[in-house]
């Protein structure tokens, strides 16, 4: 079996708002303690950013409200949420571009939002990200 990788260029993407899919999710351990580390493939630039949240029950929380952004709707307080189960979802990232002291740049993502569909009497756009 041959294994293949397609080589993903170093050029971050412009800032913007791309519609990405999580691919996977683990709980890691970070300067902060335990967090949540997402990686979402943003399928229109073939491109997979790394992402990292709390691990917070709190409904205000990142990681709450990125959940409720993959699965189109708030979660609610109450609610069990399994992340595993959240991968293959699609939402919206928001990615700005940061530069780093040494004058790097590099992506990161600011927030994710529930994919927008078109609204009764409104035909989406084409390629429009977020239909």
């Amino acid at each position: 079996m041959a294994i293949t990788i397609t080589a993903q260029g170093t050029e971050p993407l412009p800032t913007g708002e791309y519609r990405v899919e999580l691919t996977a999710i683990e709980l890691s351990t970070g300067q902060y303690g335990e967090q949540l580390k997402w990686t979402l493939h943003v399928p229109d630039k073939g491109r997979n950013l790394v992402a990292y949240s709390s691990y917070s029950a709190s409904l205000a929380s990142k990681c709450m409200r990125w959940a409720g952004a993959l699965l189109g709707r708030p979660i609610q307080a109450g609610e069990q949420v399994d992340f595993e189960a959240l991968v293959g979802k699609t939402a919206v990232a928001v990615v700005v571009k940061k530069r780093k002291d040494d004058g790097t740049e590099y992506n990161a993502v600011d927030d994710l939002l529930p994919l927008r569909t078109a609204t009764a009497g409104e035909p989406a756009e084409e390629g429009d990200p977020f239909e």
